[in-house]
């Protein structure tokens, strides 16, 4: 399986993100990726998503690259120098990066979707450990 499918759901994220939602699970899906995957294809994907987020939402080109790029880029630094597996590392990140992207964006502090944002994060870590745990115990096949 190629690792760069997941721009797919970016896409598609991107869509609904620049249609109805509020919440930016674009950034959420990046900074996830980014706390699990190899630095070049964070790197890609980020920009790729920033891009893809630019032109869903009708903002100038880039500007959500940039800011993308930028959080990957902190991540990866981060991520070096703790424990990315541990299970506060990914959602303290979103929520703080997040509320950075929408001082930025919106000039104002959104810390209830922060929140929300860094709750999706632990759900979403707790449910890749558990259907890795069992991959790896057997009980879910891969082809």
């Amino acid at each position: 399986m190629k690792p760069y499918l997941i721009l797919i759901p970016i896409f598609f994220l991107a869509l609904l993100q620049g249609a109805f939602l509020k919440l930016n699970l674009v950034l959420l899906i990046v900074l996830f990726w980014a706390a699990f995957r190899p630095p070049k294809e964070v790197i890609l994907v980020a920009f790729v998503s920033g891009l893809l987020l630019d032109l869903a939402k009708g903002m100038p080109l880039g500007l959500s690259s940039l800011l993308l790029l930028i959080a990957c880029y902190l991540l990866l630094l981060y991520r070096r120098r703790f424990d990315s597996l541990h299970p506060v590392f990914l959602p303290i990140s979103v929520f703080l990066i997040s509320n950075i992207y929408y001082l930025i964006f919106n000039s104002y502090w959104y810390w209830l979707e922060s929140l929300i944002l860094a709750l999706l994060a632990l759900g979403m870590r707790y449910l890749l450990v558990f259907f890795i745990g069992r991959v790896d115990r057997g009980q879910i096949k891969l082809q």
